[in-house]
C-alpha cells in the first residue's frame, strides 16, 4: 500500500489491544507511530500483551513499545514514546495534526474521552474494547459516519467493568487488534467504507459479525453539542454527581 511511510499515528493504550495493532502497523511501514501510555509491563499481563517479553517487565509500556515497534518495522518506522496517560485538559491538542488515532484503552472513560477529542480535532479513530470472551472495534471518521457515541451512547453507569477489572482472554485481544489495525489501514488507504462499522466478536462462539451504524442526530459529538471537554463528563454517571 503506497503512501504509509506517509502517514502519522497515534496508539493510545499500548497493552493487549494495543500490541497487535503496533506489531501489524510497524511492519505495514506506517511513517510515525506515537504510542501514549503510562502504565509499566507486568508479568501476569504478558499473555494478552505480546508485543512485550520478561525482559520488558517494569518497564515503561510506552518505551518498551517504542523499542518493538522500531525492531518489527525494520527501522522503517520511527516509535515516539510518551509516558502519559490521555487527559481531558489535553486531549484535543495531543491528537490534533495525526492521520489516525487507534485506542484500545481498558476503561471507558479513556474510550469515550478520545471518540470525543477526535471528533474536536477533526481526526479519524479506530477504537476497540474486549471483555472476558467477546471484543469489539469501530472505526470512524468525524463528520461522516458514526462515532462511538452513535453506537454505545454514554460511560455506562455504575462500576466499571472493563477488561482491567473483569479480565479478557488472550486470543480474544488478538482477534480484535488484528481487525482494529485492518481497519487502520483501510482508512490509512484511503477507504472511507471501513468507517462506521461495528464489528462484534463472540470467542465461544466462533461468531464474528459486522454492523453498519447509522450516525445519530441526537450525538452530543457528530451534532457538536459537545464544544469543551470538561473532565466531569468523562467520569462514571455514579460519581459526576
Amino acid at each position: 500500500m503506497s503512501g504509509l511511510r506517509d502517514k502519522r499515528v497515534l496508539l493510545v493504550g499500548a497493552g493487549g489491544l494495543g500490541s497487535p495493532v503496533a506489531t501489524l502497523l510497524a511492519r505495514a511501514r506506517i511513517g510515525s507511530i506515537e504510542v501514549l501510555d503510562d502504565d509499566r509491563v507486568e508479568l501476569s499481563n504478558l499473555h494478552r500483551q505480546t508485543l512485550y517479553c520478561e525482559a520488558n517487565v517494569g518497564l515503561s509500556k510506552a518505551t518498551a513499545a517504542a523499542a518493538c515497534i522500531h525492531a518489527e518495522s525494520c527501522g522503517d518506522t520511527i516509535p515516539v514514546a510518551r509516558e502519559m496517560r490521555l487527559v481531558p485538559d489535553i486531549a484535543a491538542d495531543v491528537i490534533r495534526g495525526f492521520d489516525l488515532v487507534l485506542e484500545g484503552g481498558d476503561n471507558y472513560p479513556t474510550k469515550f474521552l478520545t471518540a470525543d477529542a477526535c471528533s474536536l480535532a477533526g481526526v479519524p479513530c479506530v477504537q476497540a474494547g474486549a471483555v472476558r470472551w467477546v471484543g469489539w472495534t469501530l472505526a470512524s471518521i468525524p463528520g461522516r459516519s458514526a462515532c462511538l457515541r452513535c453506537a454505545f451512547e454514554d460511560i455506562p453507569a455504575g462500576p466499571d467493568r472493563g477488561c482491567s477489572v473483569a479480565g479478557v482472554v488472550g486470543p480474544v485481544v488478538g482477534v480484535i487488534g488484528a481487525l482494529q489495525a485492518s481497519l487502520a489501514l483501510r482508512l490509512l488507504s484511503g477507504d472511507a467504507g471501513a468507517a462506521g462499522e461495528l464489528y462484534h466478536y463472540r470467542a465461544l462462539h466462533g461468531a464474528l459479525r459486522r454492523i453498519r451504524v447509522a450516525r445519530s442526530a441526537r450525538c452530543p459529538a457528530c451534532s457538536g453539542q459537545i464544544q469543551e471537554l470538561h473532565p466531569a463528563r468523562y467520569l462514571p454517571q455514579e460519581c459526576a454527581a
